[in-house]
């Protein structure tokens, strides 16, 4: 029973005590109070009517007369005069005799007086007694309209007691239905802060909530900034700033066999070619600063287009790679004219000299590969050959790339309005091998009967012509619909861009609560890039769904370590942690003191960590000593 409840019944019964005890000393009162009126009255008009008699004749025709004049001019149940032996000379008793109060109320409250009595005197002997009784039926009455009235006016003051009650504890619970409603968010691992009340007791349980939920997140906060800082050491550059070459490769090869966006990129290799010759001209430090700025460049270059990340490969080799499909020669020539503006040595009558290179990548490369062949290249090329663009052609391409924007639209259009989609199946495990879901990557068939393409092959171009919102509805309705048959509970990947769109969620919503045993079967979830860049929206989003029963989690978590405190209070059920971390961890040891970091943050904020990507027996031997949670790849199986 909710204690609003239980304080109504409080109200209630304080209230029903007071005016039920009112009613009841009043009513017992008044009857007293009758009673002794009545018994006055008795005496008194038994003692005037025999002293009356006293005087006159005693003849039985008008001592007659004078007890029915009495009789009749007022309100008596009984008149009669006896002799002193007892014999009755003459009596007038009320047989109609009636009272407007019912009878289980006259049974309640019965009204008992004494009978007056008097002497009736003849000179000096006494000739009879008197004896006379009012009539009760006005008494009862009298104390049963009172009753009424009394009635009415407790219901009166009952009714306006408990409108000002109800106002009274609407402003003493407020307080109290925010505190339900942060310890229900805690309880949602939503570690939120509100205002402290007034009200003294809920003030300091208000302060203690608030204060758990802070230091929640400044542990977070912490531990956050520290991992931010140890990865920048074991996988960045500390001059230029950019990746190092091992963790650059391990985002490539982490970003190619992502099959839910990766189809076709481009690597950029660009080599200072007198590198030497400035550190000999201008020393230690203004080369750093040259390095430096280099890295500036490229990392601006990166913010602006997120699709790229750029590294350092070695001394004079910097790289860009891009994870979205792209003309080579024209990102190669974007890269090498951002790096010839970098820096001018005029006043060394020195000048910064590039050679670039640049190569599409496929689903079929991988970054040791990739970067050999760059660097043959680039070997080959004469470093007289100063400012040059060298692109490497590949043959692999995926198929429709060249396809102009109208084709697009039309196969796209085409495969959704005839719902050729489904969606693959990839096991994700937890420590004992039981099955936590299965990610659930979409399928297009693009032209009726032939090839389904993986997201990767057409998700730019679906992005561009802004049908992302219209493919995540059909991949939420066909995952429904599984799990409405019976399938085992199911993964899916939601856009940034659609989680921005309110009807998408309003729809998301109708088609949950129409299947709403399914809710706990179905996995959201965000990559951590779009959450953090529409944090707002994706709170709202998170709090639409949650609250039907559905997990919500980020995926390809990595990047944005520094942010992780901010999702103390949304509610996630998971993360995902990116690839490019998980790969090689085996022998990592800086990478497994950072996963082991970002397990802490999750467990602080009571959510699963996941490691994707998971390839090796070694890898999954390694998560499982680290604490994962789960983890997800190629090299988990699930039978």
């Amino acid at each position: 029973m909710s204690l609003n409840r239980k304080l109504w019944f409080a109200i209630a019964y304080i209230l029903i005590l007071a005016s039920g005890g009112s009613f009841i000393l009043t009513a017992l009162f008044t009857k007293y109070y009758l009673e002794d009126q009545l018994q006055v009255k008795n005496i008194d008009n038994a003692t005037s009517l025999a002293l009356s008699m006293s005087h006159l004749q005693k003849d039985s025709a008008t001592l007659d007369l004078l007890i029915s004049a009495q009789f009749d001019s007022g309100h008596y149940q009984y008149i009669g005069l006896s002799d002193p032996n007892g014999k009755v000379l003459t009596e007038r008793v009320n047989t109609h005799s009636k009272s407007k109060a019912p009878t289980w109320f006259i049974k309640l409250f019965p009204i008992e007086v004494q009978a007056g009595t008097a002497a009736v005197q003849d000179g000096w002997n006494q000739y009879g007694t008197l004896k006379l009784e009012s009539s009760l039926s006005f008494a009862y009455d009298k104390l049963w309209e009172l009753i009424l009235l009394i009635a009415a006016w407790s219901t009166a003051i009952g009714l306006a007691s408990c409108y000002a009650g109800n106002q009274s504890l609407q402003r003493v619970l407020r307080p109290l239905k925010d505190i339900v409603n942060q310890a229900e968010a805690i309880g949602e691992r939503r570690f939120i802060t509100i205002k402290e009340p007034k009200t003294t007791e809920f003030k300091s349980v208000v302060a203690a909530m608030n204060s758990l939920s802070n230091r929640i997140k400044s542990t977070v906060d912490a531990e956050s900034a520290r991992l931010e800082e140890l990865q920048y050491k074991a996988n960045f550059d500390y001059i230029s700033g950019l990746m190092n070459q091992q963790y650059f490769r391990t985002v490539i090869d982490a970003n190619i066999g992502r099959e839910d966006y990766f189809s076709q990129g481009v690597l950029v290799v660009a080599r200072l070619t007198n590198l030497a010759l400035i550190d000999q001209t201008l020393g230690y430090q203004e080369t750093n600063a040259l390095l430096k700025q280099i890295g500036n460049t490229l990392e601006n270059a990166c913010i602006n287009q997120p699709s790229l990340i750029a590294g350092r490969l070695s001394g004079s080799d910097f790289a860009v790679f891009s994870k979205m499909p792209i003309d080579a020669y024209v990102l190669g020539n974007q890269i090498k004219n951002l790096l010839e503006q970098t820096y001018n040595l005029d006043q060394a009558n020195l000048n910064s000299y590039f050679i670039t290179a640049t190569t599409p990548v496929t689903k079929q490369d991988t970054s040791l590969d990739l970067i050999t062949l760059v660097d043959g290249v680039l070997d080959q090329i004469s470093v007289n050959d100063e400012n040059i663009l060298h692109v490497i052609n590949h043959d692999d391409v995926v198929n429709y790339v060249d396809v102009g924007r109208n084709e697009w639209e039309r196969l796209l259009n085409d495969a959704l309005d005839h719902k050729r989609l489904k969606l693959e199946h990839y096991p994700v495990i937890n420590q004992q091998g039981a099955l936590i879901h299965n990610e659930s990557p979409v399928r297009l068939q693009l032209v009726k009967n032939e090839k389904w393409f993986c997201a990767g092959e057409f998700i730019t171009w679906a992005m561009q012509l802004n049908l992302m919102k219209r493919i995540d509805e059909l991949v939420l309705e066909n995952a429904i619909n599984l799990l409405a048959n019976g399938a085992q509970p199911i993964g899916l990947n939601i856009s940034a861009n659609t989680i921005c769109d309110k009807t998408f969620v309003k729809k998301a919503v109708a088609l949950i609560k129409a299947h709403p045993s399914v809710a706990r079967h179905l996995y959201l979830e965000i990559p951590e890039q779009g959450a953090f860049d529409h944090f707002a929206e994706f709170k709202t989003f998170c709090s639409g769904l949650k609250g039907l029963g559905c997990n919500i989690g980020i995926e390809h978590v990595g990047s944005r370590i520094a942010q992780l405190g901010e999702l103390h209070d949304v509610g996630l059920d998971y993360i995902k942690i990116d690839a490019s971390i998980i790969r090689h961890i085996d022998t990592n040891d800086a990478n497994k003191t950072l996963l082991k970091g970002l397990c802490l943050i999750a467990h602080s904020i009571g959510v699963l960590a996941i490691a994707e990507g998971v390839q090796t027996k070694d890898e999954i031997e390694a998560l499982k000593m680290i604490g994962l949670d789960g983890m997800t790849g190629p090299g988990i199986k699930f039978s």
